[in-house]
């Protein structure tokens, strides 16, 4: 990193206030039944041994795991486990030390324990039961398990001198790597792995090629709405481990936090499409900020002519709508921007070798104006797309024609760090506008959006698709969803090791006397929509009476009780295995189907445990999934609606699953061809 000694002041500002903080993320002291009696080399005493870290092996000894812990980080490398650690050199101690103290050779005696603990819980990652990362295992984006200090760390592989290194975070050097230990590797840096404690708007103000955009946000009041990192109400409670249902081994959230991902373009970008004239600096200030306000006014109100309100903090106005479309309440990893994990002939143990567009859907930030984001990324899509627009093969999906090539993406800016305390930025290649090309031509398609992707919480709290099957969800935990009664249980299943007939392996799974309400996301144009419940059927499966309407709190009853527990062959369903050799079969049955209110599982995902997806959800013989057509109406894209579900068994012992909704205009359930089976 260029501005180093720069950033090395601000972390030791900034870590003060946070350290008592990062301190909560372990709960337990080390099990010593897990401490090895052979002679092979732990990663604590590997470390404690070599010349070369010295300084980090002290740190390593000085750090608890949490403040209600008494054993140290240095216990925690003595004992069985899978650990990754980016261990500083000692040289590397003092670069950051000497930096922050402005003194050679400070003693590491003397550093405050804020910055002795920043320095350890950035550079190890627990992969709990799997294997420990090489190098080799990592591809270019965020690293899929989180730190010790609940943060993602990021690589990247430049070229040096002739050969191909590693970048942790983008500053810190893989000098020497897979150091392989009885408990893990060991990968030695030329610099200490630290990242900003910076807020996400804060961040995109100190790039120094970004300043438009920054101007922007603080100016529409939005920055405002980036700064917060976590729910200090939920922090000071309690949080057990789950004790309902003795066959569920469920982990309880220990913290709340909230995130953000920014898609932003730089200077230059604003400049090349849009004109906007560079900024000018002088003293630190931009001199030609009267003129750049005035071209951007101009823009976005040729982007937004609707939009004409004159106070750039009212959601009517055309530079707050701008912005706000450029922003998501979730710290969105690189890697995460698509899910790649089911889909047809894909292996998510293989991730760079992908098989068919995917395409995911996230809603943006709005105070009034509810819109939604496509991101797209396949075999021929040259990386993550926004809101591409393309024609794809009916039989095969694969793409036969980009109509909107679609905007994109990178996971850096160059030298200037992207990983903020609460989020991500991501510089995008043009100007991003919600145009009428996107609700009309965009999003004009069958939308399907995973519950574990639309809320939050999973993706903001590292719970999506984690080492561990079983998350509890504790009651107010999700914003997006309301428990009403006491009895009910939400637990989320990651679906780990588990090969489930699911979108992602996982699914949402609710017991007890459940009654809950879903808020669900947005359309993108008013018309007329089926809206599809994605379940499996089985035996200890619920009944539920479901509710629709804007109403929360007095939503009206819609259709009949939704039986989970009906065999998807039963003549009120009407399921049959797909047939290849007769498709005038096949679309008969389909047609059926649908004439009672069901439809079989897509085309696009199959079950899997990492191995090639060979089989469809469209056409499996166990665990079938099935799309109930909830609803079919009209809905409008600034309307919330909101579903109920509430259980009528007396029988508590049973569950209601949830795995993802489904979208459909009438253009594609109804269209002049019949919708695909993808």
């Amino acid at each position: 990193m260029k501005n180093f000694r720069k950033f090395a002041k601000h972390v030791a500002i900034a870590i003060v206030g946070i350290a008592a903080l990062s301190m909560t993320a372990c709960s337990d002291d080390v099990d010593e039944s897990n401490l090895y009696t052979f002679t092979g080399n732990m990663i604590t005493g590997y470390l404690a041994k070599s010349d070369s870290f010295q300084l980090y092996s002290y740190c390593l000894k000085k750090v608890y795991l949490s403040n209600k812990s008494k054993s140290t980080f240095s216990d925690l490398l003595s004992t069985r486990g899978n650990y990754t650690v980016f261990a500083p050199t000692d040289e590397a101690m003092h670069y950051l030390i000497d930096s922050i103290y402005n003194q050679k050779d400070y003693p590491i005696e003397q550093v405050e324990d804020s910055i002795v603990e920043k320095i350890v819980r950035c550079g190890i990652i627990d992969n709990g039961d799997n294997n420990a990362y090489r190098i080799e295992d990592l591809n270019e984006g965020s690293i899929p398990i989180t730190n010790a200090d609940d943060r993602y760390l990021t690589i990247r592989f430049d070229t040096l001198a002739g050969g191909t290194v590693a970048k942790i975070n983008n500053d810190a050097i893989v000098i020497s790597k897979n150091r392989e230990m009885e408990n893990g590797y060991i990968h030695a840096v030329d610099r200490v792995v630290m990242l900003s404690n910076a807020y996400i708007s804060s961040m995109i103000d100190e790039a120094p090629n970004l300043r438009i955009f920054s101007m922007l946000l603080k100016e529409t009041g939005w920055a405002d709405s980036l700064n917060f990192y976590r729910d200090e109400v939920y922090e000071q409670q309690e949080h057990p481990e789950y004790t309902g249902e003795p066959n569920w081994d469920d982990r309880t959230p220990q913290h709340r936090y909230f995130g953000y991902t920014v898609l932003v373009e730089t200077d230059s970008i604003f400049h090349e499409k849009w004109g906007i004239d560079m900024p000018v600096m002088e003293q630190g200030v931009i001199v030609n900020e009267a003129t750049i306000r005035q071209q951007l006014k101009e823009k976005c109100r040729q982007a937004y002519p609707l939009a004409t309100a004159e106070n750039l903090t009212d959601p009517d106005n055309a530079e707050n709508q701008f912005v706000a479309y450029h922003l998501l309440e979730y710290r969105i990893p690189f890697n995460w921007l698509v899910v790649h994990r089911t889909e047809y002939g894909y292996s998510y143990k293989n991730p760079t070798r992908l098989s068919i567009n995917c395409d995911n859907y996230w809603e943006t930030m709005s105070h009034r104006h509810r819109r939604m984001i496509k991101m797209t990324e396949g075999p021929l899509t040259d990386g993550v797309r926004i809101n591409r627009y393309y024609k794809y093969d009916p039989d095969t999906y694969d793409e036969t024609d980009v109509i909107i090539p679609g905007i994109g993406i990178t996971s850096i800016n160059g030298d200037y760090d992207n990983n903020a305390l609460n989020g991500f930025y991501y510089p995008i290649d043009d100007i991003l506008v919600y145009s009428d090309d996107v609700p009309g031509k965009v999003l004009n398609q069958r939308i399907r959006m995973d519950l574990s992707t639309y809320y939050p919480e999973l993706i903001n709290n590292n719970i999506f698709i984690t080492d561990h099957n079983g998350h509890y969800m504790p009651h107010g935990y999700l914003k997006y969803v309301t428990i009403n009664a006491e009895a009910s249980d939400y637990h989320y299943l990651t679906g780990y090791n588990c090969g489930w007939n699911d979108m992602y392996c996982d699914e949402h799974n609710i017991t007890g006397a459940y009654d809950f309400t879903l808020r669900i996301p947005p359309v993108p144009f008013e018309g007329t929509w089926e809206v599809r419940l994605v379940y499996s059927y089985s035996s200890n499966r619920g009944m539920a009476q479901l509710y629709f309407g804007t109403n929360k709190s007095n939503l009206q009853a819609y259709g009949l009780p939704l039986d989970q527990r009906v065999q998807v062959t039963n003549p009120n369903i009407g399921w049959a295995l797909y047939e290849d050799e007769d498709p005038e079969l096949n679309r008969a049955r389909d047609k059926d189907m649908r004439n009672k209110g069901y439809m079989m599982g897509c085309h696009h995902e199959g079950p899997s445990t990492g191995g090639i997806v060979s089989t469809t959800l469209y056409n499996v013989t166990s665990e079938h999934r099935l799309r109930k057509i909830f609803y079919t109406g009209n809905l409008k894209p600034d309307e919330t609606y909101y579903i109920r579900f509430k259980s009528i068994l007396s029988n508590t012992a049973t569950m209601f699953v949830l795995d993802y909704i489904e979208f459909a205009p009438k253009s594609v359930y109804a269209g002049d061809t019949a919708e695909d089976r993808w």
